[in-house]
Formats: structure tokens, sequence, C-alpha cells
């Protein structure tokens, strides 16, 4: 399989994408019905780095995301599959990964903020319960 270079898996029951092997000549890949769900299944093609074509139509995260589909894959998978040119049948424009770009940084910079405002309740709170360990501590059954 090292040398395969189209692979077409289009309703073949797959609701994971755990078991897709390192193909480093891979260039074309057909998802399109399956049961796909997830974008966290996406990340598990990153290894698939001459993909030039990835298709996902009439899967259920196709169905789910619709056009946003592919702005998803790209958010995914654009740091990996740098020769990606064409998902779902269509080339995508230099605007949708300008867009995925976008989208993928805001994503980066909401999580760093979230997690940095997570910390500092956790902080607060561990503060909290040393100044008052009456408050903290669980109260008995009489």
């Amino acid at each position: 399989m090292k040398n395969l270079k189209v692979l077409n898996l289009n309703g073949s029951k797959l609701d994971s994408l755990n078991n897709i092997p390192d193909m480093p000549c891979l260039e074309e890949l057909n998802l399109d019905g399956n049961a796909i769900t997830s974008l966290d299944e996406l990340a598990k093609l990153g290894h698939l780095s001459k993909l030039v074509k990835l298709s996902m139509n009439g899967t259920p995260l196709a169905e789910e995301k619709g056009d946003d589909l592919k702005k998803e894959i790209l958010i995914a998978l654009m740091d990996k599959m740098k020769l990606l040119k064409e998902l779902n049948g269509e080339p995508f424009d230099e605007e949708l990964m300008k867009d995925a770009k976008e989208t993928k940084e805001a994503r980066i910079q909401e999580a760093i903020e979230a997690k940095k405002a997570a910390d500092e309740a956790a902080a607060e709170a561990a503060r909290l319960a040393a100044e008052n360990p009456e408050a903290a501590a669980p109260e008995e059954d009489a």
C-alpha cells in the first residue's frame, strides 16, 4: 500500500478513521457515504501529507456542517496537508483558506483565554479555601 495513490472507501460504513494506514504516496481519498460524525476524526488523517483531494460527501458530518465542512477540514488539516487542493470534488480558493486560518487562530486564542480564566478561578478558590478552612471542610452529619 506504500505506492497507492487513490483510495476509494465510498460507502464502507466507517465511523472512525483510526485504522487508516500510513500511505506516503496517497493523493486522493474518497470517504463519501461513510458514518463519520465527529470533527475529531479529521486529525487522524494528518499523516497523509501528500493528499491532494479529499471527499467526505454524504457523511453525517457533512450533513451537520453543510458548507462549513470544507473550512473545518482545512482548520484540522492545513498544517499537515500542504498539498491539499480539492475538497468534496471542488477546488477551494485562497479566501476559504484565509478564513480557515483566521478561525483557527481565533479558536486557539479562545482556548488560551479559557485556560487562563480556569487557572485564575482555581487559584482564587484555593486562596479562599486557605483563608477560611472551615468553609471548605465538609459538614458532618449530626
